[in-house]
């Protein structure tokens, strides 16, 4: 196979890519970003406003480990170096883990847990200030540290395979297949979930992830004898790929649910500001609210949750730029409390709408509440 271009540029600067530098291709970072804005709930949907950011920044990790001598061990641990870690007796304090093992052997080791617990303190005063573009930007670095760590090779001292003679693996999996195998890696939305113990969860992943670590390598030796050792031809990956494609979009799927549930967590321990665009006034009139959609923007669904208080016929429907009704979703008393309801981007007729922003428009006793919603195919 005569390889694109993009795919030789890729190889040849996996090739020369040192201990550290960098984890998933710039490309993966930015798509468990993305996706991770559609596992918001709806109380907090409205973070999703700067996906282009968050996905724009999500390499900025990266970019600053060549002016930051301490950068790169906070893109991994070698966790399979302390014995303690099998018979589940690791400390999970960054204090305890130098009080038993020194800070130089802890560092060198990598520190990614505790980088994440620290940016994840970072991005909770940010919240708690309103300040909108650090908060952006700093969540952008957890989701970029939290990829890393649903990445086998980020956790384990055979980084590279030069334990086990299979040196070039780490950027063979995470940059070149990747590169290769990115149309397949679609992420399905799902609901994310604060963390009561952030770094409890960071090792409750490793400990599943790890074991991608022999299942990678394994596909690596059985890729490279069907490709005849060959480790830059179209076999050697379609094999690789076969071997480990559905456990790799699996980890990026837990990965990109793992970064919106610290975003969630960093925003409940700021005390859920309201986040611009979401005040209560704007969806509130009197006993009626209808609040921020989720995910939004949205390909396939959003979630629509709204609340009234009087008995009697509400209206649901969603209008287009135009002011004409594209779906009625609710023409009912639908009782007293909080309900929700889903658009699947059709209309009345079940046709796929366009992509652009509709207007979500909830109507009950001559009050009305409105939101946008941002559709994208």
């Amino acid at each position: 196979m005569r390889w694109p271009m993009r795919i030789v540029s890729v190889l040849f600067a996996a090739a020369l890519a040192p201990r550290g530098a960098g984890a998933w291709g710039a490309q993966v970072h930015a798509l468990v970003n993305r996706a991770a804005t559609t596992h918001l709930p709806a109380e907090f949907a409205a973070f999703a406003q700067w996906a282009d950011s968050l996905e724009g920044l999500s390499v900025e990790a990266d970019a600053r480990r060549c002016c930051d001598p301490n950068e790169a061990i906070r893109h991994y641990i070698d966790i399979d170096d302390y014995e303690e870690f099998f018979s589940r007796t690791l400390p999970r304090t960054y204090p305890e883990m130098v009080a038993r093992f020194g800070r130089d052997r802890v560092d060198t080791i990598g520190i990614l847990p505790w980088a994440i617990e620290s940016m994840l303190a970072q991005l909770t005063q940010h919240f708690r200030a309103g300040d909108w573009p650090r908060a952006v930007a700093v969540a952008a670095d957890v989701g970029h540290y939290v990829a890393d760590g649903h990445q086998p090779f980020h956790l384990t001292l055979n980084h590279d395979g030069q334990l086990t003679g299979q040196r070039g693996i780490h950027s063979r999996y995470e940059s070149v297949l990747t590169e290769i195998y990115l149309r397949e890696l679609a992420i399905q939305p799902g609901r994310a979930s604060a963390y009561v113990r952030p770094v409890d969860a960071v090792f409750e992943w490793i400990e599943r992830i790890y074991p991608g670590v022999r299942l990678v390598l394994a596909a690596d030796h059985r890729a490279r004898r069907a490709a005849g050792g060959d480790t830059g031809n179209q076999i050697y990956y379609e094999v690789l790929w076969r071997e480990t494609g559905d456990e790799t979009q699996l980890w990026l799927r837990q990965a990109s649910l793992a970064v919106a549930s610290m975003w969630l967590t960093a925003w409940f321990d700021a005390g859920s500001p309201p986040l611009p665009g979401s005040t209560p006034a704007a969806g509130a009139a009197g006993g009626l609210q209808l609040f921020p959609n989720g995910p939004n923007p949205f390909n396939a669904w959003t979630t629509l949750r709204f609340r009234v208080e009087e008995p009697g016929t509400a209206t649901l429907r969603v209008y287009d730029v135009r002011g004409r009704i594209v779906r009625t979703l609710l023409e009912t008393d639908p009782g007293r409390g909080e309900r929700n309801l889903s658009w699947n981007g059709r209309d009345d007729q079940d046709r796929l709408v366009a992509s652009g922003i509709y207007l979500l428009r909830l109507e009950q006793h001559g009050r009305t509440v409105e939101r946008s919603a941002v559709l994208v195919r």
